[in-house]
């Protein structure tokens, strides 16, 4: 299925009208092949027992590929959406990927709810680290702006969605992360891969999935969580003049805001992590952040 939103990237710049037809037919022949098996499975599932309705229903299917380069498939109810059993269907025909091993560089992300500072904070040290001599970048997830544009506007799917990110972060660590780290560079993030799992998971997305999209990906091994209450997150945006998106309703932050310390809890051997309070003034938030990262970076680059 990634290859999908792949696809549908190279659609949108796509210029030839020879080239944009031979796009579509990729495309459409890979939305018609999950459409064919998920038909299917829908048509000869057995009746399952909902908890909710309080009788046998006839599922809906939702597909996925996990980690493991299996195929899942999630029988849901289809008036509450509730998932009444889950199945492997088959194992998938992927190549081997495996995660991106570049130890050059320092790969430094900023985590954090809409609202928290990921972007005030991430720019600004990038400058201050600048000004201390080291070659650094600056970049961004969604990296795409038609993507980003896309994805704040529209309401989709929760899996279409983290198939989206995952192709965006993909192009974003070939074209631009990837490159840099072998250069021996630092590379400062607003947003990685844990914004997919903290965002996606609370839109019902099992972590697992998310993971196995990204599953080649440069995973950050320094990552600053800012941590503010949803509240204050959103009277941040609305003084800032901008536009509420449809991920920035206060019930749905705090959920993320809690899903972001069960992660720090939980992938501890992945990266290394740092809880902020940023609900702070603002260069007592600057002058923990410049002491951890340059700790950090002397502790990697000049050991």
């Amino acid at each position: 299925m990634l290859i999908l939103f792949i696809t549908a990237l190279f659609l949108i710049s796509a210029n030839n009208d020879y080239f944009r037809e031979f796009i579509w037919c990729i495309l459409l022949s890979t939305i018609n092949a999950f459409e064919i098996l998920k038909e299917k499975l829908e048509r000869e599932a057995r009746p399952l027992f909902c908890p909710k309705c309080r009788k046998e229903i006839k599922p809906i299917v939702r597909l996925y590929p996990t980690l493991l380069g299996e195929v899942k498939a999630d029988f849901l109810c289809p008036i509450h959406n509730i998932v009444l059993l889950t199945e492997t269907i088959r194992k998938m025909m992927l190549p081997e990927r495996r995660p991106q091993l570049v130890r050059e560089g320092v790969y430094i992300a900023f985590e954090g709810i809409d609202g928290s500072g990921k972007t005030f904070f991430a720019k600004w040290l990038v400058e201050e680290l600048k000004k201390k001599g080291y070659d650094v970048i600056y970049v961004i997830e969604p990296h795409i702006k038609a993507i980003k544009d896309f994805l704040y506007k529209y309401d989709i799917d929760a899996d279409a969605e983290a198939y989206i990110f995952a192709a965006d972060r993909i192009i974003l660590q070939k074209t631009t992360i990837l490159p840099a780290l072998r250069e021996g560079k630092i590379v400062i993030s607003d947003r990685s891969i844990y914004a997919s799992i903290a965002y996606q998971t609370v839109r019902g997305l099992d972590e697992e999935f998310i993971w196995g999209i990204n599953r080649e990906i440069k995973i950050p091994e320094l990552v600053i969580v800012l941590d503010v209450p949803a509240s204050v997150a959103l009277e941040r945006i609305k003084n800032a003049g901008r536009s509420l998106t449809r991920f920035e309703e206060k019930e749905f932050l705090e959920k993320v805001r809690r899903k972001y310390k069960e992660i720090i809890k939980r992938y501890t051997k992945l990266s290394q992590f740092i809880l902020i309070d940023a609900d702070r003034k603002v260069e007592d938030v600057k002058q923990d952040i410049l002491n951890i990262v340059l700790e950090y970076i002397r502790g990697k680059l000049e050991s």
